[in-house]
């Protein structure tokens, strides 16, 4: 027979919380990557966009420990968490993360114009 492993009530908050900060991380990435390119002098739309980025990474990362909080604190029922789903949350970041993925691509374009 399988052995069973011991229920550690705390790791699907610690997975959550580690999932979205990856996602954080991400937005800080491409935040720096817009400011890191070599073409051109540092102008007010790359930092535009490097501070967007960086909003967006906190947002995430505050959604990120509410939701953590949210399973940390939830009931267990038969060995399951019961939490609700987190669908408009996944919508806000998806919505914001096409945001971001527009203004650098249009700020691109602006770029290419231009030069």
């Amino acid at each position: 027979m399988a052995r069973r492993e011991p229920w550690k009530p705390g790791l699907p908050a610690e997975r959550t919380l580690l999932s979205w900060e990856r996602s954080a991380f991400g937005f800080l990435v491409g935040g720096a990557l817009v400011l890191l390119r070599q073409h051109g002098p540092l102008g007010p739309g790359r930092v535009v966009l490097a501070l967007m980025a960086t909003l967006l990474a906190l947002l995430v990362l505050a959604l990120g420990y509410r939701r953590s909080r949210q399973i940390r604190t939830s009931p267990v029922v038969a060995g399951r968490i019961v939490i609700p789903a987190a669908h408009n949350l996944i919508l806000l970041i998806g919505g914001a993360t096409i945001a971001f993925a527009t203004a650098v691509v249009v700020a691109l374009l602006y770029s290419m114009a231009l030069g």
